[in-house]
C-alpha cells in the first residue's frame, strides 16, 4: 500500500505541475508574440553579422527575405531564415555591391534610420517617398534594359531624394553629407575597379564567382568588417579557375555553415531568456493560485480520495494522449484548471465568502458563531478577511504571525515555480513513465490486500 501511495502521490504532483506548466507556456507564447523576441532577436544576430545596419535592412528587403516576411503588407520580420537563403540573398547582395544603384541603395536604407526618428505624418510621408526610391534602385539593379535604362532609373531615382530634401528640410543636411559620403566611396570603387582590370581580373568573362569576388573586393570599401568575416570564411578556398562554380558553391556552403552556427548561439541565448521567464510565469502562477508543492504533497499523502482522483485524471489524459504531447487551446486549460479545483485540492487564498453579522462574526453550523479576524487567538475565531457585511476565509496558509509556517509557504511556491518552469513536455514524458509504472504494478485492491 505505501508504494502504491508513493507511486500515486507522484502521479498527482507531476500532474500538477504539467497543468501548471501547460499554463505557463501558453502565457509565455502570449508574451513572447507579442514583445516578437525571436525576430527581434533573430535581426539583432544578424546585425551583428553583417556588422553594418544599413545592409541588414537591404538583407531584410531582398526578394528571398521579404518572402518570409508575415502579417499586413508583410511588417513582421520572420523568426526564422533558412541557412540557405540568407547565403543566397548575401551572395545576391555581395555581387551587385560594385553598381551604383546598390551604392545609392545602401545610402538611402542608411538614410532610412533618419526618418524613422521623424513623428507623426511627418514620418509616413517621408517614408512613402524613400520607399518609392528604393524601388526605383531595385529595379535599376535587376534591369536587364542596358545601361541607358538603368540611368534613366538612377536620374529618377535622385529627383526623389532632392524632392525628399525639400519637402523636408530637417532631412537636409543629412541626406547632404550622406551623398556626399557616397560619392566619395563611388569615387574608391571606380579606383578599385579599374586597378582590377587593369590587372586582368577583369578581361574574364563574368561568371557568377567572378562577380562575388568583384563585390567582395568592393566590400572593402563600403562594408570592411564584412569583407574581413567573409574573406576568413573563403580563406581555404583557392582562387577561381575552371572549376568557378565548385568554388561558388563552397563559398555558400561556408556562409550556411557561418550562419548556422551564429543560429545555434542565438538559440542557446533565446533559451536562457525564455527559461527565465517561464520561471518568473511559474512562480507569479504560483503566488496568484497558491500552489504550494509542499502543502499539496503533504494534502496527496493523507487524503486518498483527492490522490486516486488526480490519478485517475492523469492517467486518461496520457491516455488520451499515448503518442505525442497534448497542447490544448485556453478553453481546455481552462477546463482541466477547474476539473482540478473541484476535487478539493489545496489551492487558493481564499475561501467561499461567508455572511457576518453586525459584530463581523459568521455562523457555523452547529448554532454558534466565529468571529472573522485576521488574528485569531482561539478557535472561536476564524482566519479571514472581514469586508462589506462578508467574511473571506483565508485558506491553505499558516497565520501571519507563525514565521516557520511562512517560510514552508515560500519554499513551496518556490518548487512550484521551478517545477513549472521545466515545461510542460518534461513533465508529460515523466508522468507517462510513473504512469505505465503504476499499472504495470499491482491494482489498489491488490495493494490493500498486501
Amino acid at each position: 500500500m505505501s508504494i502504491l501511495a508513493i507511486i500515486e502521490v507522484a502521479i498527482g504532483m507531476i500532474f500538477a505541475w504539467l497543468v501548471m506548466s501547460l499554463a505557463g507556456m501558453y502565457i509565455q507564447e502570449l508574451i513572447v508574440s507579442k514583445l516578437t523576441w525571436r525576430s527581434t532577436m533573430l535581426q539583432e544576430s544578424i546585425n551583428n553579422l553583417l556588422s553594418d545596419p544599413a545592409l541588414s535592412r537591404q538583407f531584410y528587403d531582398h526578394p528571398l527575405i521579404k518572402a518570409l516576411h508575415s502579417g499586413q503588407n508583410g511588417s513582421n520580420l520572420p523568426s526564422y531564415i533558412p541557412s540557405t537563403q540568407f547565403s543566397m540573398a548575401l551572395l545576391d547582395i555581395i555581387r551587385n555591391t560594385p553598381k551604383e544603384a546598390a551604392l545609392i541603395q545602401r545610402t538611402l536604407y542608411d538614410l532610412q534610420g533618419d526618418v524613422e526618428h521623424l513623428t507623426g505624418n511627418k514620418k509616413l510621408l517621408a517614408q512613402h517617398q524613400l520607399d518609392k526610391a528604393l524601388a526605383l534602385t531595385r529595379k535599376a539593379i535587376a534591369t536587364d534594359g542596358g545601361p541607358e535604362m538603368t540611368r534613366a532609373m538612377l536620374d529618377e531615382v535622385k529627383k526623389q531624394i532632392r524632392k525628399l530634401s525639400t519637402d523636408f528640410p530637417v532631412l537636409q543636411q543629412i541626406i547632404e553629407n550622406k551623398f556626399l559620403a557616397f560619392a566619395s566611396q563611388k569615387k574608391q570603387i571606380d579606383i578599385l575597379l579599374t586597378n582590377m582590370e587593369a590587372m586582368g581580373n577583369g578581361s574574364q568573362a563574368q561568371t557568377s564567382a567572378s562577380e562575388f569576388r568583384t563585390g567582395l573586393a568592393v566590400l572593402s570599401v563600403t562594408t570592411p568588417n564584412l569583407k574581413q568575416a567573409i574573406d576568413a570564411l573563403i580563406n581555404e578556398i583557392e582562387e577561381i579557375s575552371a572549376d568557378a562554380e565548385d568554388s561558388l558553391h563552397k563559398m555558400r556552403v561556408n556562409i550556411e555553415t557561418w550562419f548556422n552556427n551564429s543560429m545555434d548561439r542565438l538559440s542557446g541565448w533565446y533559451k536562457r531568456r525564455a527559461q527565465t521567464l517561464a520561471f518568473l510565469i511559474g512562480l507569479t502562477l504560483a503566488l496568484l493560485m497558491n500552489v504550494d508543492s509542499l502543502q499539496l504533497a503533504t494534502q496527496l499523502w493523507r487524503d486518498p480520495t483527492i490522490r486516486s482522483a488526480l490519478t485517475a485524471q492523469a492517467e486518461a489524459l496520457v491516455n488520451q494522449n499515448p503518442d505525442t504531447f497534448p497542447t490544448p487551446d485556453a478553453g481546455q486549460l481552462l477546463a482541466l484548471q477547474i476539473q482540478i479545483s473541484q476535487l478539493n485540492v489545496p489551492v487558493g487564498w481564499v475561501g467561499t465568502p461567508l455572511p457576518t453579522d453586525e459584530n463581523g462574526a459568521v455562523l457555523v453550523g452547529d448554532g454558534s458563531s466565529k468571529l472573522c479576524t485576521t488574528d485569531p487567538k482561539s478557535s472561536v475565531e476564524l482566519f479571514g478577511i472581514h469586508f462589506v457585511d462578508q467574511c473571506y476565509p483565508i485558506i491553505n496558509t499558516p497565520q501571519f504571525n507563525d514565521i516557520t509556517g511562512w517560510l514552508l509557504k515560500f519554499v513551496g511556491l518556490l518548487i512550484t515555480g521551478i517545477a513549472a518552469a521545466q515545461g510542460a513536455p518534461f513533465w508529460f514524458d515523466i508522468l507517462k513513465n510513473v504512469v505505465n509504472v503504476r499499472s504495470a504494478g499491482a491494482s489498489p485492491s491488490s495493494g490493500a490486500k498486501g
